[in-house]
């Protein structure tokens, strides 16, 4: 028997009197006794209160990372993030990152975790600790009603779930607790848990609160509920770690793709058949067009019998001055942010449906300088903007395109040399790339009039859709994957991904979540996840832009290597390019604090460090 010695189990418990939002009335308790916890789970109203410290320093995500970047989409071939006064992206690009200090984080995470003193090991594992102590007692608390017991108690279930699912899919295997830890006490040795039995624990806690749960919602009435964890939280949750169960990252050489098919097809119909569906109607048209996606994506969640919004299942932070810190020169904005790439330009296929390079096999060299280009596509490489598929619009700011400059007058983007919004290498108000962030931007919004525009929506239905189709993929059921992808096509009035062999289907439904999911999160654990744990992520190793010139009134586009530069004279390239060195293989996790890693060896005999690290 070994004391269980993990720093972030042990101290202080903190919990919120009120609203999750309040930071006043906040109230220490120790483990240790320093509070007792009888007298907490005396009252309905402390009781309560200690469920809300369990969300204590939620992850805000999105851009609610440190000085509003997305981190997890800046270390994908999505964006390169121009903020050069955010060391650690510079030492995720240079490799230069470090187990040895918090300080050197993969990901930068001080606007979510206590200001940047805790690790996201160490936050999760403090709240998955509070969630145990708050299940330890909430059978013999005082709460109003045995109702309210079932509805508290399922929900603390679902936010440790929430919380370990974010654990492992950041570090790969964790140990697992499910009772408080105590200072002092003598517990059961400790045990790396495999990623299988991580994910399992979690699939089944989901599973029964979603069954045997009768007064757990299955969706917030009001934004003030948007918070909480619900049954439709439990199904993404139990969908997305299926997926990653089943994935080459965890799965440890196994199969499990028939069990993650069945998960994921649970949880898309559960959703399904209680009111949840994809945002299609376009409720401003003379602002969107048709463009459903474009308006979802800058829109506020709506509650009621008659939302609009029947798609989004969870979110955590609103993005309202998008403009501001993702914006673009003409705006009088602080910073151009996550600058995206011309791999992800690339992506976006045609309005017709048809791919502009090979989806298999985009670039015929290493560098992408070569595009694999589809004959017959339609694309036009001297104007390459032209008739691009809707979610292209709602997410790129390109040159030519029309935005709200800081005097409320739509306004033309030139990013050719010599324009508005041109390439300033190292000046973090100007592109790297060529291009400027739309994703979360409303096209109204602009400097005096920050019109309010979406958060991250951190679970939304089409996921549900896209785990289901790649699951079914990979046990050969072809056909049911293309079904599944088919109403987000429909969404974007493209046809349907067409049937091949598995190689293909593959391909196209692994390339419709980067489609649906730019500049998000998801990307980032995706490339991981469809990674070998021996191999690189080779896809984020070079990136590119794209460079234009305005020669007697004509534009000249040329594809450059990110860390090259032009010399207008001679027209040619200098330099190598800035080699991304976030590509390898020790990336794929994230790696424990040198000091918590060597206190887990010498307590279990086990190196916890992730490989690389």
């Amino acid at each position: 028997m070994n004391k269980i010695n993990i720093k972030c189990k042990i101290g202080a418990v903190a919990f919120l009197l009120g609203g999750l939002s309040g930071c006043e009335g906040v109230l220490d308790v120790q483990p240790e006794g320093r509070i007792d916890l009888d007298e907490i789970f005396s009252s309905n109203t402390t009781t309560e209160s200690y469920l809300n410290g369990c969300y204590q320093n939620f992850p805000a995500f999105g851009l609610g990372y440190y000085w509003y970047t997305n981190a997890l989409a800046s270390l994908t071939d999505d964006c390169w993030d121009n903020d050069y006064t955010l060391e650690n992206f510079v030492l995720a690009y240079d490799d230069k990152i470090t187990s040895a200090t918090s300080t050197n984080k993969l990901i930068y995470d001080s606007s979510n975790f206590a200001s940047g003193s805790l690790s996201s090991w160490d936050l999760y594992y403090r709240n998955i600790g509070r969630c145990n102590t708050f299940l330890s007692r909430i059978g013999t608390a005082v709460v109003d009603s045995e109702e309210k017991r079932e509805l508290l108690k399922s929900e603390a279930r679902i936010l440790r779930a929430f919380y370990y699912m974010e654990l492992i899919g950041r570090f790969g295997s964790a140990c697992i607790f499910t009772e408080p830890i105590i200072e002092g006490e003598e517990w059961p040795e400790l045990k790396k848990s495999s990623f299988k039995d991580c994910a399992d624990f979690i699939i089944s806690e989901c599973d029964d609160v979603i069954t045997n749960s009768t007064n757990l919602q299955w969706k917030p009435s009001s934004d003030s509920d948007h918070f909480r964890m619900n049954k439709a939280i439990a199904c993404a949750i139990k969908s997305r770690v299926a997926l990653f169960m089943a994935s080459p990252l965890f799965c440890e050489g196994n199969n499990y793709w028939e069990e993650a098919e069945k998960y994921t097809k649970e949880a898309l119909t559960a959703c399904l058949d209680n009111g949840y569906a994809l945002y299609t109607m376009v409720k401003s048209p003379s602002i969107f067009g048709t463009n459903a996606y474009y308006e979802f994506m800058v829109s506020q969640r709506d509650y009621g019998a008659s939302a609009a919004d029947l798609e989004t299942i969870f979110y955590t932070y609103g993005n309202n001055m998008a403009w501001n810190i993702q914006g673009c020169p003409v705006n009088a904005h602080i910073k151009s942010g996550m600058c995206p790439t011309q791999e992800l330009v690339d992506a976006f296929p045609m309005k017709t449906g048809k791919y502009i390079v090979d989806v298999l096999n985009p670039y015929l060299d290493e560098k992408h300088l070569e595009p694999n280009y589809v004959a017959g596509s339609g694309y036009d490489e001297n104007n390459p903007y032209d008739n691009r598929e809707e979610r292209f619009y709602a997410t790129i700011l390109y040159n030519g395109a029309t935005v709200k400059n800081d005097k409320n007058v739509d306004t033309k983007l030139e990013t050719y040399q010599g324009g508005n919004c041109e390439i300033r290498l190292q000046q973090r108000t100007h592109t790297i790339t060529g291009y400027y962030n739309r994703k979360y931007r409303h096209p109204n919004a602009y400097s005096g009039h920050p019109v309010s525009s979406a958060p991250l929506r951190y679970f939304r239905l089409a996921e549900l859709y896209l785990n289901y189709a790649e699951a079914a993929v990979e046990n050969g059921h072809l056909a049911e994957a293309i079904e599944a992808v088919s109403p987000i096509r429909e969404r974007v009035h493209l046809p349907n991904i067409e049937m091949g062999d598995q190689a293909s289907v593959r391909a196209e439904v692994r390339h419709e979540r980067r489609l649906e999911y730019p500049l998000e999160e998801l990307h980032y654990y995706d490339i991981r996840r469809w990674t070998e744990p021996t191999e690189d992520m080779s896809v984020g190793h070079w990136l590119t832009g794209m460079w234009i010139e305005k020669v007697n009134g004509k534009l000249e586009y040329h594809r450059f290597t990110i860390g090259d530069v032009y010399n207008a004279d001679t027209k040619t390239w200098a330099g190598s390019g800035r080699e991304r060195q976030c590509y390898k293989r020790k990336y794929l996790l994230h790696p424990l604090e040198e000091t918590e890693a060597s206190r887990l060896k010498a307590t279990t005999g086990v190196d916890w460090q992730n490989p690389g690290w």
